[in-house]
């Protein structure tokens, strides 16, 4: 599969990457959270002893080591969500890029352009959906171009059965029709290639 050039735009699905960003930095919020709460629950009950300039303290382990821990987890959390939110933004493009290129091809296809294929970039995931993608545009180009090669030559044996009919060459009207036939054939086994919603009406 033919490889694009690096994307330069990092933002591309502004909604789903600010969102993913998101949950990754309430997460690390939880966890830290989490961890002062195991760390006061573990130390409960018990005291430490340390000095305060020249002054002797005794204290809960808790309260004593309460505001280093918060001022340790508030700039581990600062530095964790700068550093998170920057590599998610930069991980979710790979990600988001395919996604919006998903979108395109498939409003082209929508549209009645078979004829776009889907290329990644380098590092881009999602690789095994662009490629039944565009295996489906292929198949769905291949399809339609025969029914309209068919739907050709069926015009044209049905214009020869016309001319025969004009020129009273009644001999030959048979073979005509009897071509015409086969074409329709031909091009209704095509069709019958796509399963539908509408009923068929015979």
């Amino acid at each position: 599969m033919a490889q694009r050039p690096k994307r330069k735009k990092l933002y591309i699905k502004k909604e789903f990457q600010t969102d993913f960003s998101l949950k990754f930095l309430i997460l690390i919020a939880l966890e830290s959270v989490l961890a002062i709460a195991m760390f006061l629950y573990l130390s409960r009950g018990t005291v430490i002893t340390g000095y305060s300039g020249a002054e002797l303290v005794i204290a809960s382990t808790g309260d004593y080591f309460l505001p280093t821990v918060l001022l340790a987890n508030l700039a581990l959390i600062g530095v964790t969500a700068v550093a998170g939110f920057i590599i998610m933004v930069a991980y979710s493009h790979k990600i988001a890029g395919p996604l919006y290129r998903f979108e395109k091809s498939i409003d082209e296809m929508a549209s009645g352009d078979l004829t776009s294929r889907f290329n990644l970039r380098a590092n881009d995931q999602l690789e095994e959906l662009a490629g039944r993608i565009n295996s489906l545009s292929e198949k769905l180009d291949g399809a339609v171009s025969g029914i309209k090669s068919e739907a050709s030559e069926l015009e044209a044996a049905l214009e020869e059965a016309r001319e025969c009919l004009k020129s009273g060459s009644l001999s030959t009207l048979d073979e005509k029709l009897r071509k015409a036939s086969e074409k329709l054939e031909q091009l209704k086994r095509s069709a019958g290639y796509f399963r539908t919603s509408g009923a068929h009406k015979g």
